[in-house]
Formats: C-alpha cells, structure tokens, sequence
C-alpha cells in the first residue's frame, strides 16, 4: 500500500545478537532521518534477552559507542505486542493501542536480517521496510548466498564449510593456500572472525567464530585486494546501484575488522572509488543483479575484493550499517541522496 508523509512508523531496533549495540547507532540515525521527513516515530527496542520494550526517543539520540562504551537496550517491566489487524495493524504497549503504517527494523543480524522479524510482521498484517523472509534469510547465510552466486556464474572465490556438529579439524589436504578467513556463517560487523596462517590456528579461529554461529565459513584470504561496496536502492524503476565506494585499512590493521570499524578509525572509506569506469561499471551491474537473484527488495549493501582485475563477491547485507561512519549513506550521497530522503524512500516502497 503507498506510504505517505507524516505516517507513524515503528523503529524496531538492539536484538539478541552480538552486534546490539552497532543496532543502536543505527536507529540514532534512522530516527533523526524519518523525523525530519515527516514521520512519526514508535522507538522499540529489543533487549539482549529478547524482550520488547519502549524507548525514549531522547534515548534514542544519546547512543554512541566508544571504546569502553557500547550502548543497550535497558529492560523494563512493559508488555509489548504486535496486534494483527490487516486494516489497523499496530503495536500495543501496556495495553494501550498505537496504530502503525510501516515497520522499520535496524536489527543486525541474528534476529533481525535473518528474516525473523519480516516473518513476524508478514503474518501480522504489517508493511516492512527492506527484504522479505526468503532474501532475508539467504543473504544473512553466507554459504546459502555464495552458492546461489557461484551457481549463476559469478566468481564468489574459494570456500568450504564447517558446522559446530562436526570434528573441527583442518582439511587433511590442504583446499586452497593460506590465509584463511574463519567467519561465522550468519555473522556481522566483522565479529568472531579470524585471520590464520596455519592449520594448527583452525580450532581455535573456529571455536570463537561458534560463539556467534553454528556454521562456520572458511574463506581462502586474498592478498591485499581492494574492498569494493555497492548500495542498492530500488524505485520506480527498479534497483539502482550507487556509486562504488572502497574501503582502505590503515597501517596496523590486517583487515577490517570490528576495531578499525567502529573503534579507532582504523579504515579511510573513498567514494567513488578510484577504478576506470568500466570496472566500476561492471561491480555495479553485478551488485544488481545478484540483489535481484537473491529476491532481494527495498535496499542492501553488496560487498566485493578486487584482485588484480578479477571481481570477487563478499557478501550482501540488507539491513547495512546506518551509523555516522557507514557505507551506506556516504554513497547515495555522493549521488545526490540524502539521508533522510533515503530513509523516506524506503519507508514509501515498504510492503
């Protein structure tokens, strides 16, 4: 149903995986974005323990993460329940019913990108900004979205899986060269992953990247490629990618990793990348079309190495960062697209 100006939208926010407190940011600045579009805005944050609760909007605009701070969603004795009413869905809180025309989640990860909250409101009746279930759900697994990709003939470079059911030893014979990178399967913000030069450092790396998932992933690492990110937004006529933004780690750092992110300004972020226009040209094409192959929708970050000339696909979040730091923003910016006329925009093809 078409959204317009001065509806009320529920920001649905922190959740019980590991990247709560990056959440947090990033309704700080979808909440500012929508008000100053002409939204009303329900904040509700999702404790580290699964709770619903309201938050302040003041709150809200107070979160900022530093090095011995990260900020939370703080439980409080509410009820809070999503009413199902295809007419006048909505939330109620202690009771009380408030109406709400879209349902927009900055919930990282598990929980959030995963589908879960998109099944919970396609049941309920309420419009959501962003992918459904389905895309959800491939995209957040990162072995389900590489095998699609290299199913369709896109390079998305050398890898193999490993599940926490299984005796975690190095492949007896050797898949592809070090280094290796040991990601969590259904990970993000660069958390639990681990850089290795041996087999005997695979335990371990796979140990803490199974604090965060069941499935580990273990990626052969490139040699300095260059990280390449694509945003996608779809509108009236359909997805459109951004500029190509890159990303350069500082000395000190071996990739980016949560710290170069979010902590120590470990990364210089370039938009547009310096490429020729043809390769540039050509991440774009493939960015969308593996956002349409995926069945994606609304918005997403694809992420790409550039080795040499060859084009290696990372991987796609559809809820990306929406921090003062992000990706995201800074490259529909440099195209002309403001923040909050983004936010506004995927708040109106929400469904």
């Amino acid at each position: 149903m078409p959204i317009d100006s001065g509806t009320r939208i529920a920001l649905v926010f922190g959740g019980i995986g590991q990247e709560h407190s990056i959440s947090c940011v990033s309704a700080k600045s979808v909440l500012q974005a929508l008000v100053d579009s002409g939204h009303e805005v329900v904040c509700i944050g999702i404790t580290r323990q699964g709770n619903w609760v309201e938050v302040q909007p003041t709150e809200v605009a107070s979160y900022v993460i530093t090095a011995d701070h990260y900020p939370e969603v703080v439980d409080r004795p509410e009820s809070i329940r999503l009413v199902m009413n295809s007419e006048c869905p909505g939330v109620e809180i202690n009771g009380e019913f408030t109406a709400v025309s879209v349902v927009f989640p900055v919930v990282h990860g598990v929980g959030g990108e995963d589908g879960a909250i998109q099944g919970l409101c396609q049941s309920m009746g309420i419009p959501v900004v962003g992918s459904g279930v389905r895309a959800s759900a491939i995209c957040m697994n990162k072995l389900s979205a590489k095998e699609l990709v290299r199913a369709a003939g896109i390079d998305s470079g050398s890898w193999f899986g490993q599940n926490d059911s299984q005796a975690i030893s190095a492949p007896f014979a050797d898949p592809f060269p070090f280094p290796w990178f040991v990601k969590p399967v259904t990970g993000g913000s660069s958390i639990g992953i681990t850089r290795i030069e041996a087999p005997a450092d695979y335990e371990p790396a796979c140990r803490e990247a199974f604090l965060s998932s069941s499935q580990v992933i273990v990626e052969q690492g490139l040699i300095r490629p260059r990280e390449l990110e694509v945003g996608i937004l779809v509108g009236e006529a359909g997805a459109v990618a951004s500029p190509v933004g890159e990303i350069k780690v500082k000395e000190g750092f071996d990739y980016y990793d949560f710290e170069a992110k979010y902590i120590s300004d470990g990364a210089e972020l370039t938009v547009p990348a310096l490429l020729h226009p043809n390769v540039a040209h050509e991440v774009q094409q493939l960015a969308i079309q593996i956002f349409e192959l995926l069945g994606c929708a609304g918005y997403a970050r694809i992420d790409f190495f550039l080795d040499g000339e060859r084009i290696v696909f990372n991987e796609v979040n559809t809820i990306p960062g929406f921090t003062p730091i992000s990706m995201f923003a800074r490259m529909w910016s440099h195209a002309g697209i403001d923040f909050p006329r983004i936010v506004d925009q995927l708040v109106r093809s929400a469904s």
